[in-house]
């Protein structure tokens, strides 16, 4: 099957060093990630629904994607997106096996080659969800 990419769903923790010493190119992510104290580099894949300003998945063209958090803390991740996401929406995130189910609001957004690198940050505390060893 040509251009098709097996996922794995589980936590991929990768590091800048990591990166570069595999030869991939900096995502765009990264610029983001340095204006949030903290963030921690990752790899988890995600479903991404865009959400109206009440919260609701709209009745009719709902719109979602997957995509990869790259980095996060404990309150906020970093993706790309090519949603129409602006500062101050809101989105729900999930992860395959249902362990992270969330809403967040955007804080943050720069625009990409035709894609949306996003910050956001959930609307309520979520334990454990990261942890750093």
């Amino acid at each position: 099957m040509p251009n098709q990419v097996a996922v794995d769903w589980k936590f991929q923790p990768r590091s800048r060093a990591d990166a570069a010493n595999a030869g991939v190119t900096e995502s765009p992510v990264t610029k983001l990630a340095q204006f949030f104290p903290g963030v921690t580099p990752m790899r988890i894949p995600v479903r991404v629904t865009a959400l109206n300003a009440q919260g609701i998945e709209p009745a009719e063209h709902v719109l979602t994607e997957n995509t990869i958090i790259e980095f996060g803390t404990s309150q906020e991740v970093l993706f790309i997106s090519s949603l129409p996401l602006e500062f101050d929406g809101k989105v729900r995130l999930e992860n395959a096996d249902g362990s992270l189910r969330i809403e967040a609001s955007v804080v943050a957004v720069q625009y990409h080659s035709g894609k949306t690198v996003v910050g956001a940050r959930f609307t309520r505390e979520i334990g454990n969800w990261i942890i750093k060893a």
